[in-house]
């Protein structure tokens, strides 16, 4: 074979071939035990200059080497038994001449060190196999450098010896979970080497008991340094999880969304359950958008179609809080819950923590929504264009030189227009259809690789309506509601060179909200506008090599106008017995307020590690004073002036949290906590509710594990304990007390078990089983008997599924189910003169439930590659493939003696396709 090669240097790889004395533990290195022996000490490599001349066969190209070689299959051998005495270990430098194909064309030995170590290292080369080469994007041949080493230990001992133990682990990003691999292992400031293969694992099979610096060096994040003490007779397996920077790989190859569950923020042995991009846009039903796999994890309920509430382990809607970048926003989803408000090319991580999270948040009563986005890179310009049955949108990224970059996306919905191409019914009297748009700009600055600056924007904005027509157009019942957000905000962040990192995020907004209620004819209507600003920073970093701290100041101030006019009973609020469409109470009122809700809550956290790093307890404590005043302290009355009022309260909450690794398979957790949530401004009222509300308070309690069961599969069992009190109710006085139609007197309980088994993606298949039991309960005012919450769903079960067909063909189908929702049955009706129509008569309140939801979903793709860097893919995702006429809420008849549903979307075939370079 004619073949040209080019000459190369290799990085100082070093492999090993054991002694006889140590033949019985001998085998050949897997990728997973890395590309260097752990006992051996790293040769230099010799020099340029020590070049042999190269064959006229061997003459170098011209043009640039696009892609090194790289080393897939190793050949080891043993030493013979006789040379097993030495007690150092024995290199042969060689050049190995590497084929187009990868394969090794010839061997040179170029340093000696005498027979039989040359023959053998020859001989174990020229069987050495490689991923090939490239020069200008195309396989090519090249020459390489590469030094074989013999470790040997004495022949006086057919054992390990006592005073040395194996010391492994695997390298991961923080983020995702994925193995990293060409990661650097130093132990001992270079005395002892080693290089993570391509699962991200290292070994040194000889290291001495006792302590030992460890230090981690990649291309892809800032090297990192941790202590490792090493007892005698124990094989230690660790597990380092570092924070990588920006990976400069084309978009349409990038998979570094990760969706973490209840995810701790552990420097070392972190278990989480993640799910790629790659893998969350795959899923049925969830139209591409990565963010809507959080609706099918452990915990989450199933929201009514039209809603984009997210109840997690039986909390109120509204207890959840959601964060982007550092920023609070309003909502995670659109009304109609289709898609979530920020475009997923620009988010780079979601952690969903149902409860028991640390005191770096608060507020809230249920669980954290926390987004992050991709950050910034200079690496040329890269965006995609997608378009399906539901909408469409469009995301660009690129840099404007080295130290400026931006980012941006928008999107709009037409699926109301569409709907009305293809069919002439009115779907909408059946299902809400919602409309909406979002949009995300920023612009960064970064001076160094381990500062930046940015400057954002957020903004979103929703329309939904659902109405029954009846053939009396005044027995006609329709509800309209409009929300929207924006939010500007400027981030920072510096990282020093001890790994510690600050982070300064303030912000500034609007919400709006306006609700418009027909049933009869009393109209309701609720409106809000808010101006919202508010700060987080935060110093984090090692305090000890075993404890790492977290620091920092979480502020939020509230400034609303709002203006409530209609019955007092409408909107309704959770807990009040009512069905859909009821004419509202005759008691008609309107008040107009201002409220401004403020709190500055300074908070600390340790991470400290013990028992070898496999037990990690992580208290935390957060200080809340806060402040609420209103305009008016009692309803209008006559000329008489308003009256404002100002209140403050004072909140400590203590948290704890730990983790413990009982063995390479299984990891223990645990969490409790304290937590409390301001009252809304809309309840503020002197006329629809109470001035004087204050904040409710939770305990959250939660007992978890995680198995590995067999590789590529894990399951995760987690039992909790919500406990609430201090709820806002109604008053159950038919005349309540001035200023006090509301009160403070509601307890809530939620406990339960989920259960997630999940397979990774492995052999082109991944997917999950997910299965939650939960009750959540609620008490009335004045009551003290528990009766089911309006949101709770006893049983929610989802398997899912997507199987690589290969040649870029796709197929994955997914099934749930859930308990239906409880509602107050009516048990018979009465005339109501008052408003010229029947009111129903109730049964016990929430004794009864909405049918069960089934639904199965399935999705098609297609992926085309368009040259290196840019794709296309054309996808079909039908939900509700059987068509189930799935009842999503009771309706009846003016005189209530017929009753009927409000259905779910029927078979709904979302075709779409996205261009992406």
């Amino acid at each position: 074979m004619n073949q040209r090669f080019i000459n190369i240097v290799a990085a100082a790889t070093v492999l090993h071939a054991t002694s006889n004395a140590m033949a019985q533990d001998a085998s050949p290195p897997s990728e997973s035990e890395g590309t260097q022996s752990a006992a051996a000490a790293p040769s230099a490599i010799p020099s340029d200059s020590e070049k042999p001349p190269e064959s006229d066969q061997a003459k170098p190209p011209t043009g640039k080497l696009t892609k090194p070689p790289k080393l897939v299959h190793f050949e080891s051998v043993s030493a013979p038994a006789a040379q097993g005495a030495s007690l150092g270990p024995t290199s042969v430098g060689l050049e190995i001449a590497i084929a187009a194909d990868g394969k090794v064309e010839a061997v040179q030995v170029l340093e000696q060190a005498g027979e039989p170590y040359d023959a053998l290292a020859k001989e174990a080369a020229e069987k050495f196999l490689f991923e090939p080469a490239e020069i200008d994007g195309q396989p090519a041949g090249v020459r390489l450098k590469y030094r074989y080493v013999f470790t040997t230990t004495s022949i006086l001992s057919e054992t390990k010896p006592s005073n040395v133990v194996e010391f492994s682990g695997q390298v991961r990003d923080k983020i995702s979970g994925k193995p990293l691999a060409a990661v650097k292992i130093e132990l001992d400031g270079g005395r002892l080497q080693a290089v993570t293969g391509e699962d991200g694992r290292f070994r040194f099979d000889a290291v001495d008991i006792g302590k030992h610096s460890v230090l981690l060096m990649g291309s892809s994040f800032t090297p990192v340094g941790t202590e490792e003490e090493l007892e005698a007779n124990n094989k230690y397996d660790v597990v380092y999880d570092v924070e990588l920077q920006i990976e400069k790989v084309p978009d349409s190859e990038r998979a570094d969304f990760e969706l973490v569950v209840i995810a701790s923020k552990l420097e070392k042995r972190v278990e989480t359950v993640a799910v790629s991009s790659e893998q969350a846009t795959k899923v049925a039903g969830t139209g591409g958008d990565a963010i809507k796999v959080v609706e099918n994890l452990p915990g989450v309920a199933r929201s009514s179609v039209g809603s984009g509430a997210l109840v997690v382990w039986g909390a109120g809607t509204a207890d959840t809080r959601v964060y982007v970048e550092g920023v609070h926003v309003p909502a995670l989803y659109h009304e109609g819950g289709f898609r979530s408000v920020v475009h997923s090319d620009l988010v780079r991580t979601v952690e969903l923590e149902p409860g028991g999270y640390g005191a770096s948040y608060g507020r809230g009563l249920g669980g954290l929504v926390t987004v992050g986005y991709r950050p910034l890179a200079a690496e040329g310009y890269h965006g995609s264009i997608s378009v399906d049955a539901i909408d469409a949108s469009a995301a660009m990224r690129g840099n404007i030189g080295e130290k400026w970059r931006f980012s941006g996306a928008a999107r709009k919905s037409h699926l109301d227009r569409v709907l009305s191409a293809v069919t002439s019914n009115d779907v909408g009297q059946f299902v809400p259809i919602p409309q909406y748009w979002d949009a995300q700009l920023r612009l960064g600055y970064v001076p160094s690789a381990d500062e930046a600056i940015e400057i954002g924007t957020l903004s979103s904005s929703d329309t939904i309506s659902r109405s029954f027509v009846q053939a009396d157009p005044l027995d006609t019942k329709t509800e309209s509601k409009s929300t929207g957000f924006h939010r500007i905000y400027v981030n920072y962040r510096k990282t020093a060179n001890d790994g510690s990192q600050v982070s300064v995020v303030p912000f500034y907004g609007t919400n709006r909200l306006n609700i418009v209620s027909k049933f009869g004819g009393i109209p309701a209507e609720l409106t809000n506008n808010a101006k919202v600003m508010g700060l987080r920073a935060s110093w984090s970093g090692p305090l000890h090599d075993k404890v790492f701290a977290t620091v920092g100041l979480d502020t939020e101030v509230e400034f609303n106008t709002i203006s409530r006019r209609g019955s007092v009973t409408t909107p309704p609020r959770e807990g009040d017995i009512r069905v859909f469409g009821q004419l509202p109470d005759d008691q008609v009122n309107a008040d107009t307020w201002n409220t401004v809700q403020a709190g500055i809550a300074p908070y600390g956290q340790l991470d400290v590690s013990l028992l070898e790093g496999k037990l990690h307890v992580i208290p935390g404590l957060r200080f809340e004073p806060s402040m609420r005043g209103g305009s008016r302290f009692t309803p209008p009355e006559g000329e008489r002036p308003a009256i404002g009022y100002r209140n403050q309260d004072a909140f400590l909450e203590p948290r704890l949290a730990a983790r413990m690794t009982l063995s390479s398979r299984v990891l223990v957790r645990g969490a409790v906590g304290v937590y409390h949530q301001p009252p809304l401004s809309e309840d503020l009222s002197p006329v629809f509710g109470n001035p004087q509300l204050g904040a409710s308070k939770a305990w959250h309690y939660l007992v978890g594990s995680q198995v590995r069961i067999l590789e590529g599969l894990t399951a995760e069992v987690t039992g909790f304990i919500s406990q609430q009190s201090e709820l806002v109710t109604r008053s159950p006085l038919p005349s309540p007390v001035q200023a006090q139609a509301l009160i403070q007197d509601g307890h809530g309980r939620a406990y339960g078990a989920q259960i997630m088994l999940r397979k990774e993606m492995t052999a082109h298949l991944f997917g999950w089983v997910s299965y939650s039991i939960i009750k959540s309960e609620r008490t009335d005012g004045g009551s003290t008997t528990y009766r089911p919450f309006d949101f709770d769903q006893t049983h929610v079960f989802t398997a899912l599924a997507s199987y690589d067909l290969g040649r870029g063909f796709e197929f994955g189908s997914r099934f749930r189910f859930a308990t239906g929702y409880p509602r107050t049955p009516v048990i018979g009706a009465a005339y109501d003169a008052r408003v010229d129509g029947y009111q129903p008569v109730f049964g016990a309140h929430n004794s009864v439930r909405i049918p069960n939801f089934y639904q199965v979903d399935a999705r098609f793709a297609k992926l085309f590659k368009i040259g290196k860097t840019s794709s296309a893919e054309v996808y079909l995702d039908v939900q509700n493939v059987t068509n189930q006429k799935n009842p999503e809420e009771l309706v009846y008849n003016y005189n209530y003696s017929k009753k009927s549903y409000i259905t779910g979307l029927p078979i709904l075939p979302v075709i779409g396709g996205k261009l992406t370079w």
